[in-house]
């Protein structure tokens, strides 16, 4: 099953967490594959761009298949790089690259540009990829009080633009924290949001996370059989 990782704030984590699911499965023996139709602040090599994101993919293993449709320098939402790079986006070329990539893969992981509702062409929003591929969502989200209410709005948003939303997959958990608000911050989105928490994941600091070591995160803190809506027979060995 493919699934569109979104989030609802900055920084949320989303290419580790897709790195991370994409190497697990790919250690059971499946195709995995990442998808970033969009990516923004991208590395200029001078005859050509690299995706700082798709990199980091194939740093943790590098039989990963990955592919980026659409790569502007500009470090800002991509209706904005795209205009000021006269780039513009199509969405029938991302499911033209998508459906090239679901037949070479066994699990794709298409990862948003920003949030839902982030633009990423004259009226054209980030929630229009994952309708028109028809994959189901799996939200993102970093805990905060902010967080909750942020995330009680994209949850209502997504649900009333027809979207399939598999659940929450919480990142950046401090495990040892004090605060209520934060211990608290799991069970209070699984009970007003009505969605599934997927797993928890410790704050890594970054990219520099080793791959044994999100994989075994990955494995120990994320449901993947819910994520994924599938059985996953090889997940017993471990």
């Amino acid at each position: 099953m493919n699934m569109y990782i979104t989030s609802i704030n900055k920084n949320s984590g989303k290419t580790v967490i897709s790195a991370g699911i994409a190497a697990v499965m790919q250690s059971l023996g499946y195709n995995a594959g990442v998808y970033k139709p969009v990516q923004t602040g991208a590395i200029d090599k001078g005859k050509f761009l690299i995706s700082p994101d798709l990199t980091f993919v194939k740093m943790l293993d590098p039989y990963i298949t990955t592919h980026c449709t659409y790569m502007m320098k500009e470090k800002v939402i991509p209706v904005i790089s795209g205009a000021k790079e006269k780039n513009k986006i199509d969405l029938q070329e991302i499911k033209r690259d998508y459906l090239k990539l679901e037949k070479k893969t066994d699990i794709l992981i298409v990862e948003a540009p920003g949030g839902l509702m982030s633009p990423i062409c004259d009226g054209i929003y980030s929630y229009h990829i994952p309708l028109l591929l028809k994959i189901p969502v799996v939200f993102v989200v970093n805990p905060s009080i902010d967080a909750v209410e942020q995330y009680l709005s994209g949850v209502y948003c997504a649900k009333s633009l027809g979207l399939d939303v598999t659940g929450v997959i919480i990142n950046k958990f401090p495990v040892y924290s004090e605060l209520e608000e934060i211990k608290s911050f799991p069970s209070i989105i699984e009970k007003y949001c009505d969605i599934k928490i997927l797993g928890l994941i410790r704050n890594f600091k970054g990219k520099t996370v080793k791959a044994n070591t999100l994989i075994n995160e990955i494995l120990n803190g994320i449901d993947l059989e819910d994520a994924l809506k599938m059985k996953i027979p090889k997940l017993n060995i471990y």
